[in-house]
């Protein structure tokens, strides 16, 4: 075995998000790819002569595209060369059923280092390797004594017998389940707990395995596929102890991805290699070198169904066999510090920011800069609504505010809107092919947009033939006429040929809806301004039919848009939807509102497209049970998937989600009706795509901003612009605040659009899926902008500086007040030239303003999936907590929106 190592360290290194498609190019973050090589070979004992035999030799190259800084749940690119190709595929490579692939690459996560220089305790070994299920960590039979396991000529003698990992004594909950051959492969746990496994996990496992593949939050081990010419490419998904405890990876426990190319077990079906005491009997050793010596079932390229058909010998359920494991390749990785760092090294009070979800991502990763640095402070993201977040800043409640539009009406007191970070929308989804491999490329109108958010598809049969719209005296079925879902629209399938066909047995139900948030939200702003902005989307609003005839639902025709808030005014009662569902039938409420199934929580729809999960609560759990209720459909079946979810750009890329492109110009000679996307522009969230966008921002002076000018995004300036991009401020007010107060949110302004715009994965620096604010990006404007708010908000006298440039700063109180790191002294003044990131000025003694209503939690915002007998808990962190206030400002503000959501156009 050779084995060889390349490290790539490459400025601004695009990842191959490989479900990306258009979206994939044009990262910001700067990486460190690593690719490792190793000569696999499978050399087989014969049995007649004792002699080695060559059989197959294969030179393979992988290279993980991010090793440092991970986070949990984060998707890192995987991708390799020259493997055996794969045979029996099978879909869902994350699934307990692919481990019967035969020849994948196999890729987990696993504790430890392949390091001579750690202690032995601390090092890689089969049993610190993390897999979902103890089927793919043992063997066993009670008529075959000899299966390709026990005869791999790698294997220590004490390995080949015929009770290996079998514990002694048996656990009782074993009894029964140790006849004949067993190899059962341990798992040690962080905390040194040895889980036996065994059949059916008799003899232990860990909290978070399970023996199914239906589970809510798949394993990370995958058996990904090799193609025919030996390339092949995985998104493979990273647990830290947040959310695999067992495994227990974090910044203080070290693990490695581990990749195992299969080739195949070399056999010494005779024991040759074995004292004589313990060679294989002559009645067996033919049988047993015919099955270790096979070369497969399938043929390259051919898909498996997990239905049990696949030759062991070379199939990934042996990863562990020594034949395979000595070819495995480590890739050390090193991880951010956890969610919840700032809880540990901090007790005091943090400055709170309330608002958007779209700055996720840059925050994880700056609050740790401010935290961890005596000369800073520490700050906490409470996600929220933006909408609210901006009335919670003009009631008093809180002090700042993330937002990424202006104020319908102007503040009533004086508030600076400081341009923090330029990202934006985007629309993941998941899509398989008519061969149930996933579309790599998904284009989408404003129209079909719009088709997905009015419940203008029918979702199933029964409703489209049942539908009834009630318009005074007359009843119809305006529906009839429409698609059940977006995969079979005649525009859809002219821009995505690609797509599978109905006869795939896709969930329409899940495919006729755009997964979304039901709360007031600037994302929502953004997205039904886009849509307005178009032609021949607002034309169907309005009424008129598409080329191909279909209608809006009449709930929604005429609506007027933009809104912050998406209404749900389908009220229709399908009978033919209640047959089969309990649920339904004894509660009968509308049925197309049920398959939208808007959540308050945007990150929830980010947790479920990644996890390729419907939330459509059109499923009857526990029918006939007193206590049935409707549930979500749940994971879709890979290979057969059609979801959408609206999301925040930097988390797409942190979750690797395929992203689609957006419409973003149509030639004046088009066609109206079209067959393919010729004469239609459409672009991709990438960073090209954000700057050509953020090319075309004009400061409006009224307004206090940047707004994105919408209009000018669909003409030909606009052509190669994202038409979801969003800029995001933080707005404070410049009077009323405490000093200590003010001194910190001017750091905080003048670091992040200065030190913060640092592309990178690091503490500190700006994660991918956000344009740097830089003059080279052409954004010279908004940085110079918030260093003159940054000051403005540190003053506190009341004074918000015009955009434009033409307001002119009051005089400086005398003697100036002290600036720089809140809690130190000395140092520059944020904002106006000072040293450094601004060091200095504020007591020691001050301390941030108590925390405003609603209160947070004490951790930042994470997710985590906690596994029980049927349940998955989402810990929404600070969110859970505001959602009382979050309640309440819906109960408000709802009420008026749907009051103007009501009217109609002309």
């Amino acid at each position: 075995m050779v084995l060889s190592v390349v490290l790539l360290a490459v400025a601004g290194l695009l990842l191959p998000f490989t479900g990306g498609g258009e979206a994939a190019a044009g990262t910001s973050a700067a990486a460190a790819a690593v690719t490792k090589s190793v000569t696999t070979t499978r050399v087989h004992v014969d049995l007649a002569s004792g002699n080695d035999v060559p059989v197959d030799s294969r030179d393979v190259s992988v290279t993980v595209h991010q090793t440092t800084d991970l986070r949990d749940r984060q998707a890192v690119s995987v991708t390799w060369t020259g493997a055996h190709p794969t045979g029996g595929i099978y879909n869902d490579q994350t699934a307990i059923k692919a481990a019967q692939e035969e020849y994948p690459v196999v890729i987990m996560q696993c504790r430890g280092m392949d390091s001579a220089s750690v202690p032995a305790a601390q090092r890689i070994r089969p049993e610190t390797c993390w897999t979902q299920s103890t089927g793919e960590r043992s063997q066993s039979s009670e008529i075959n004594p000899f299966p390709p396991i026990r005869v791999d000529r790698f294997a220590e003698p004490a390995a080949r017998g015929l009770k290996v990992g079998v514990p002694n004594p048996l656990p009782a909950s074993c009894a029964g389940n140790d006849a004949g051959l067993q190899y059962w492969l341990h798992f040690v746990a962080a905390d040194g707990t040895d889980f036996g496994g065994g059949p059916k996990g008799c003899a232990g496992m860990p909290p978070e395995a399970v023996n199914v593949s239906t589970s809510f939050q798949p394993s990370n081990t995958t058996y990904g596929a090799t193609g025919t010419d030996g390339t092949g490419s995985t998104s493979f998904i990273i647990n830290t102890v947040e959310s695999n405890a067992s495994l227990g990876c974090s910044d203080k426990v070290a693990c490695s991805i581990v990749v195992v190319p299969i080739i195949g077990v070399s056999c010494d079906a005779g024991g040759t290699l074995l004292p004589p005491d313990d060679r294989t009997p002559t009645a067996f050793a033919v049988r047993a070198d015919r099955e270790c010596r096979a070369t497969g079932h399938y043929q390259p390229g051919e898909l498996g169904d997990g239905s049990g058909v696949q030759q062991t010998a070379v199939s990934g359920e042996l990863w562990y066999a020594a034949s395979n494991w000595r070819n495995h390749l480590s890739f050390p990785l090193s991880f951010a510090p956890a969610a919840n760092v700032c809880d540990l090294v901090s007790s005091s009070k943090p400055t709170y920011l309330y608002g958007s979800q779209l700055m996720q991502q840059a925050t994880q990763q700056w609050a740790p800069a401010f935290c961890l640095d005596p000369k800073k402070f520490r700050f906490q993201h409470v996600q929220f609504s933006e909408p609210g977040s901006r009335n919670l800043l003009v009631s008093g409640s809180v002090e700042a505010a993330l937002v990424a539009s202006p104020p319908e009406t102007a503040y009533e007191k004086p508030v600076v809107q400081a341009p923090l970070a330029l990202t934006g929308f985007a629309i993941a989804y998941r899509l398989d092919d008519a061969q149930g491999r996933e579309v790599t490329t998904v284009r989408l109108t404003p129209r079909l947009l719009a088709k997905l958010m009015t419940m203008s598809y029918t979702a199933t049969i029964g409703v489209k033939i049942g539908y009834k719209y009630v318009d005074g005296s007359t009843t119809t079925n305006p529906l009839e006429n429409n698609p059940t879902d977006i995969v079979q629209d005649p525009e859809f399938r002219a821009l995505n040929p690609n797509a599978m066909e109905y006869i795939n047995g896709y969930d329409t139900i899940s495919a006729s809806t755009l997964f979304s948030v039901s709360s007031d939200s600037d994302v929502i702003a953004a997205l039904t301004s886009y849509i307005d902005a178009d032609p021949e989307a607002r034309a169907w609003l309005d009424g008129a039919a598409d080329p191909w005839g279909m209608r809006v639902n009449p709930n929604y025709k005429g609506l007027v848009l933009p809104v912050n808030s998406w209404p749900v005014l389908e009220t229709f009662v399908s009978d033919l939807s209640a047959q089969g569902n309990p649920c339904l039938a004894l509660s009968p409420v509308p049925y197309l509102p049920l398959v939208a199934a808007p959540v308050s929580n945007p990150a929830t729809v980010t947790l479920n497209m990644q996890f390729q999960n419907s939330n459509s609560t059109v499923s009857c759990k526990d029918a006939g049970d007193p206590n049935q209720k409707l549930v979500g459909l749940g994971r879709q079946i890979t290979g057969r998937r059609a979801l959408f979810g609206l999301v925040a750009l930097a988390d797409a890329r942190r979750y690797d989600l395929p992203t689609a492109s957006l419409l973003s110009h149509t030639d004046s000679a088009a066609s109206a009706k079209f067959t393919d996307s010729t004469g239609r522009t459409f672009v991709g969230p990438t960073d090209d795509g954000l700057k050509t966008a953020a090319s075309l921002l004009k400061e409006d002076k009224a307004a206090g901003t940047w707004p994105i000018p919408y209009t000018d995004l669909r003409g030909d300036s606009g052509k190669a612009a994202y038409p979801g991009t969003m800029l995001v401020s933080l707005d404070v007010p410049t009077r009323g605040l405490p000093a200590a107060d003010a001194a910190r949110y001017a750091q905080l302004i003048a670091w992040a659009t200065t030190t913060g715009q640092t592309p990178g994965t690091g503490i500190g620096q700006l994660p991918s899926g956000y344009l740097p604010l830089t003059a080279a990006n052409g954004l010279g404007a908004l940085t110079s902008y918030a260093a003159v708010a940054a000051a403005a908000v540190k003053a506190q006298q009341g004074y918000v500086p015009a955009v434009d440039g033409s307001s002119t700063p009051p005089p400086a109180p005398s003697p100036l007040p002290s600036t720089g790191d809140p809690g130190t002294t000395g140092g520059g003044d944020p904002g106006t030239g000072g040293g450094g990131d601004g060091g200095g000025g504020v007591p020691t003694s001050a301390e941030p303003s108590a925390a405003p209503t609603p209160t947070p939690s004490a951790s930042p915002t994470t997710i985590a999936l906690v596994r029980t007998a049927d349940t998955v808990a989402i810990n929404a962190g600070p969110l859970a907590n505001a959602i009382p206030v979050l309640l309440v400002l819906s109960l408000v503000s709802g009420a008026a929106a749907l009051t103007t959501l009501l009217w109609r156009r002309a």
